[in-house]
């Protein structure tokens, strides 16, 4: 048994003999395996060769760990043709995380998941699709707002190969113009949408998307793109969590003030940020404003609840 690679520190690399074969499955079928190098968790790995049971479950946490590995497509089609259930166990999974609280773990799971489907059909345009929906999603979780472009430019990569072989297809349209706004390429927006409008049937999604189109070929003043003001609001987290409150205050104050943000994705997760860096700057009434503001927008979003609950318990007042 190899040592573990520091990339995988929880994973062994075993090599197996040429013609070296595993039996699986309830009739116990004969499989050779490739001369490649197997992972293998290092909490089942002995001296011996491993059983085909190790094997199986070290290439499927393998996998969903490091879906772009080397041999990620020999690993993919080992699990279809060796150890099948694991890829059902792959698509259960993808299915309870569409039900799921979206959050930043969750997605990347999903995403993961969705990747390991995709090197067993490359050409699938509804995998892409959910690729793309899951790339654009967590581009725009609090938590992965530092990472916006990235994500997003991931994204868009899902969406253009889905639409090359749906072509047009009316959702890769919308969240590819959505994404063209979003990094400030506002005519191909425009004119992503305007394709889009030609081709829904429902007449008031059409003149939402008609009217969505005048305002941006109204405004003058788009000197930035919004994702700049998306990775403010990350920046400004990771200056909460170094304890600067005070210029992470002044960044979601200014993009408050700008009213961009706040008006294209309102979100109680921004006022709460704000409440908590006011209140750790000692601007407690200014604070309070902002859970208020949060709780507006959802009554049960509980950092709010937590940050009004804080000045109840002290007996504060504005």
């Amino acid at each position: 048994m190899n040592l573990q690679t520091p990339l995988a520190p929880h994973f062994r690399f075993w090599h197996p003999p040429v013609g070296y074969s595993v039996v699986t499955g309830a009739d116990s079928r004969e499989c050779r395996l490739p001369t490649i190098p197997l992972p293998i968790l290092n909490s089942k790995a002995t001296d011996a060769d491993p059983s085909a049971d190790m094997i199986g479950s070290g290439l499927y946490d393998y996998l969903r760990q490091f879906p772009d590995c080397s041999y990620n497509t020999e690993y993919a089609a080992l699990l279809r043709d060796v150890w099948p259930h694991y890829l059902s166990d792959l698509a259960a999974m993808i299915i309870m995380l569409d039900h799921k609280e979206i959050d930043a773990p969750y997605l990347r799971r999903k995403i993961s998941g969705l990747k390991i489907l995709l090197l067993l059909n490359a050409d699938n345009p509804g995998l892409l699709q959910q690729l793309g929906m899951a790339c654009y999603d967590l581009a725009l979780n609090y938590v992965e707002l530092s990472c916006c472009r990235s994500h997003l430019t991931r994204a868009i990569g899902y969406f253009t190969e889905s639409d090359r072989l749906l072509s047009n297809d009316t959702t890769n349209l919308n969240y590819m113009a959505q994404i063209d706004y979003l990094l400030g390429d506002y005519p191909q927006a425009i004119k992503k949408w305007q394709l889009l409008s030609t081709l829904i049937q429902d007449e008031t999604t059409r003149l939402s998307l008609v009217a969505r189109i005048e305002a941006i070929q109204g405004v003058e003043s788009l000197d930035h793109p919004l994702v700049v003001d998306l990775e403010s609001i990350g920046e400004a987290m990771q200056l909460l969590a170094s304890d600067e409150p005070a210029l992470a205050r002044a960044i979601l104050e200014t993009l408050e003030q700008q009213q961009i943000v706040p008006t294209e994705f309102p979100n109680p997760e921004f006022y709460s940020l704000l409440g908590i860096s006011r209140e750790r700057s000692g601007e407690h009434c200014l604070a309070q404003v902002a859970f208020v503001r949060a709780l507006e927008l959802d009554p049960t979003h509980q950092p709010a609840l937590d940050g009004i609950n804080r000045y109840h318990l002290q007996g504060e007042q504005c």
